[in-house]
C-alpha cells in the first residue's frame, strides 16, 4: 500500500511549495555547511591555531562557527537592506509628502474647473484629475511647488495633530464629491484631509468648495440618460429559460465574517474551537506588537527622542514616535523639493502611468458620448 504519509498530492498548492522551499533550503544549507568544514580542515593556519586548544572545545566551536557563518551568509544583505532603507527613508517619506501638496493644488484647480472658471490643457472630463491623482508628479498643467507652499507645509508637519495613516495608498484626493461634503457637512463619510483643511486656513481656498460644480452636473445629466436606457433595456429583456442542470443551490459565504466561526464551533473538536477563539481574540497581542515596532523605530534613531509624560505609556510612545516622524520628514523635505526641481528642470518622467486608469477614463469618456447621443447630440465635448 502507498505511504499517504509521503504523498504531498492532497496538498493545497501554498503549502506544496513551502515544503518544497524548505526541503531545498535544508539541502542548500548541508552542502554549504560541508563545504566550509572541509575548508577548514584542509587550511593549515587554522589547523595549527586549533592545536593550542582541546578537541572538544574544538569542535563545539566549529559547529557554532558554522550556525553563526550560514546566518550571516544567509540574512547578512537583508540587515545591510535594512540599514540602508532607515538611513534613506526620511527623504522618501519627504517625497511622498511633496505628493500631498501637489494634490491640494490639483484639488484647487478641480474645484475651479468645475465652476467653469478656467481650461485646463489635457482635462476634457471630470474623471481626468482622477486620473492625474495617480501620477501627479507628471501632471502636465499643474504649477511646480513653491518655496512658500514647502514653508507651509513644514509648518503643517511640526503642527503635527494628523495621522499618518490618512496618506496612505488609496485615498481619493480628488473625489470632489466627497470631499465637498467633508465640508459642508458634519455627517459625512469622510473628513477632508488635514493638509486641506489646514491650507485653505492659510489661503483662503475653502471658498473654491462653495462654487457651482456646472461641469459635474452637466456629465450626470448624460450619465443618467445612459443609466436609464440600460435600465429600460433590461425591463424589456426576455428572461432566458432556467436551465435544470444548473446547481440553483445558493454558493456558500465563505467570504462572510462569521463564516469561519459558525463551521468550526459547528463541525470542529473542542481543541481547534479553543486555538481558533485565541487566535481571533489577539488584539492584545497586536497592541504590543505595535509598541514594539515604535520602540525598535526609536532605537532605531541614533539620536535622543524625547517622550512626554502621559497616563498612557502606550499612548506616550505613539506621540513620541509621531513627532519624531514629523520633525525627520521636515528636515528631509528641502532636499526632497530639491530633487523635484532638478527633475522638472530636466523633464524626467516620475513612475509609470496607471493603465488601469487609461481604461476606466476610455469607459467614462464612452459613457459621456452615449448620453450625448441619446439626447439627439453630436459627439463631443461642447457641452
Amino acid at each position: 500500500m502507498e505511504n499517504q504519509d509521503n504523498d504531498n498530492s492532497n496538498l493545497d498548492k501554498y503549502t506544496e511549495e513551502r515544503v518544497e522551499n524548505g526541503i531545498q533550503e535544508l539541502l542548500e544549507e548541508k552542502e554549504l555547511k560541508l563545504k566550509w568544514r572541509k575548508e577548514l580542515a584542509e587550511n593549515e593556519t587554522v589547523q595549527n591555531y586549533f592545536k593550542n586548544y582541546s578537541a572538544t572545545s574544538v569542535t563545539s566551536f566549529i559547529d557554532d562557527y558554522l550556525n553563526s557563518k550560514h546566518n550571516w551568509v544567509k540574512f547578512g544583505n537583508m540587515y545591510k537592506e535594512i540599514a540602508d532603507k532607515n538611513e534613506s527613508q526620511w527623504i522618501d517619506a519627504a517625497h511622498e509628502h511633496l505628493n500631498v501638496i501637489l494634490q491640494k493644488k490639483l484639488f484647487d484647480l478641480q474645484c475651479l474647473w468645475r465652476a467653469e472658471q478656467i481650461k485646463l490643457e489635457g482635462v476634457n472630463i471630470c474623471f481626468d484629475f482622477t486620473f492625474w491623482e495617480q501620477d501627479i508628479f507628471n501632471c502636465p498643467f499643474l504649477e511646480p511647488i513653491t518655496e512658500s507652499e514647502i514653508e507651509m507645509y513644514e509648518e503643517y508637519l511640526l503642527k503635527g495633530d494628523f495621522e499618518f495613516y490618512r496618506y496612505g495608498v488609496g485615498y481619493d484626493w480628488q473625489d470632489y464629491d466627497e470631499l465637498k461634503e467633508a465640508y459642508q457637512s458634519e455627517n459625512a463619510d469622510v473628513e477632508m484631509p488635514s493638509w486641506y483643511d489646514f491650507n485653505n486656513t492659510r489661503t483662503g481656498n475653502s471658498r473654491l468648495l462653495l462654487m457651482p460644480d456646472i461641469r459635474g452636473e452637466k456629465e450626470d445629466f448624460y450619465n443618467n440618460l445612459v443609466f436609464k436606457d440600460r435600465e429600460e433595456k433590461a425591463l424589456n429583456e426576455v428572461k432566458p429559460e432556467v436551465n435544470a442542470d444548473l446547481d440553483s443551490r445558493p454558493n456558500l459565504p465563505y467570504h462572510t465574517e462569521n463564516m469561519y466561526s459558525f463551521f468550526i464551533n459547528t463541525f470542529e473538536d473542542k481543541e481547534v474551537q479553543k486555538k481558533f477563539n485565541s487566535y481571533i481574540n489577539k488584539s492584545d497581542y497586536d497592541v504590543i506588537e505595535d509598541c514594539v515596532s515604535i520602540v525598535e523605530a526609536l532605537l532605531n534613531a541614533n539620536e535622543l527622542v524625547p517622550i512626554k509624560a502621559h497616563y498612557d505609556f502606550k499612548e506616550a510612545l505613539n506621540l513620541a514616535y509621531h513627532e519624531y516622524r514629523c520633525r525627520k520628514i521636515t528636515e528631509h523635505l528641502p532636499m526632497a523639493y530639491e530633487q523635484y526641481l532638478f527633475n522638472k528642470k530636466m523633464g524626467f518622467s516620475l513612475g509609470d502611468k496607471n493603465n488601469n486608469y487609461q481604461e476606466i477614463k476610455d469607459i467614462y469618456f464612452e459613457r459621456l458620448m452615449k448620453g450625448r447621443e441619446l439626447n439627439g447630440e453630436e459627439r463631443n465635448l461642447d457641452f
